[in-house]
């Protein structure tokens, strides 16, 4: 574990400039939202962007939805979302999250298999959620991270301190959505629930999950596992929110380093996990194990 915590501490510190800002003082939401702007504009019988709430600014988190029928939610179609930049300075997330939107309605034009996926799916993604935290290259927002914010069943904290994260859970109640990916940096593996502490970290969707990975990993190497056995515990997480309050397959995407090589071998396999993965959400998300008062260091690094 020793060993592990030191290859992860020095990995993170080569992809992590808290506070830097722009070096021409420009915004760097902006300039995604933007690139939101044009993938529309180029392809209006695909995608529609539209905010889902705004954050504690009065900034708009702005989202992109990809299907047959994008200019309203169609609940008749099966639901997938991805969420990325929970931390701001995870820039390599931010930039999955665009490829995987290039890719995904690159695919609509020239695989016959994915043509008949978008008839009956219906993508959304939001690139960064952390819009304040980007454009400084900080994992804070207000001085909160993000990705400790949310509520779950041993969380023993206060939870929805920043309205980002208040703006996305309440989304994430607007439709059922089967499947959710989070994207983050940087270890290169694929983790599910539970990642909070318990004395048992096993959801009854387990075997299932695993099963899945086993053919996802076969993409791109990346390992995959629990997330409190394959990182370490943290409670309050967007991933295990999202599974047991609303049944969703929950991805954490830890991406290996989030250059453009590591990101362009990790779209296909996102796009494969979609694929191969149910087209409702669990009915087996209940926690019915115990809560563990955890007394190590809180790393606060995932």
């Amino acid at each position: 574990m020793k060993r592990f915590l030191g290859f992860f501490l020095i990995a993170l510190s080569a992809f992590s400039f808290a506070d830097e800002p722009m070096e021409d003082g420009g915004s760097r939401y902006a300039k995604i939202v933007d690139q939101l702007k044009a993938m529309e504009a180029n392809h209006p019988t695909l995608a529609k962007m539209f905010s889902i709430g705004k954050n504690d600014e009065g900034t708009e988190l702005y989202a992109l939805r990809v299907s047959t029928s994008p200019q309203a939610m169609d609940l008749s179609k099966v639901g997938h979302f991805v969420v990325a930049t929970h931390h701001g300075n995870e820039g390599g997330s931010t930039l999955f999250a665009m490829e995987f939107l290039k890719d995904l309605l690159k695919r609509y034009q020239s695989d016959e298999l994915w043509k008949a996926n978008l008839n009956q799916m219906e993508f959304t993604v939001l690139p960064v959620l952390n819009v304040s935290g980007y454009d400084r290259n900080s994992r804070y927002e207000h001085g909160q991270d993000p990705n400790r914010d949310y509520p779950g069943p041993c969380q023993d904290k206060a939870t929805g301190k920043l309205k980002s994260i208040r703006t996305l859970m309440e989304f994430m109640g607007t439709r059922p959505f089967a499947a959710a990916v989070t994207a983050h940096g940087y270890i290169g593996n694929f983790t599910y629930p539970w990642g909070f502490y318990t004395d048992n970290n096993k959801t009854l969707d387990e075997n299932r999950y695993r099963e899945v990975f086993r053919k996802v990993a076969e993409v791109n190497g990346y390992s995959y596992g629990n997330a409190g056995d394959a990182i370490y515990p943290a409670n309050g997480t967007y991933e295990d929110f999202v599974y047991w309050k609303h049944g969703s397959w929950s991805l954490l995407l830890e991406l290996r380093n989030g250059s453009a090589k590591d990101v362009a071998g990790t779209v296909p396999a996102i796009a494969r996990y979609f694929d191969l993965i149910d087209s409702s959400p669990s009915s087996k998300n209940q926690f019915s194990a115990n809560c563990v008062r955890y007394r190590g260091p809180d790393l606060r690094r995932e």
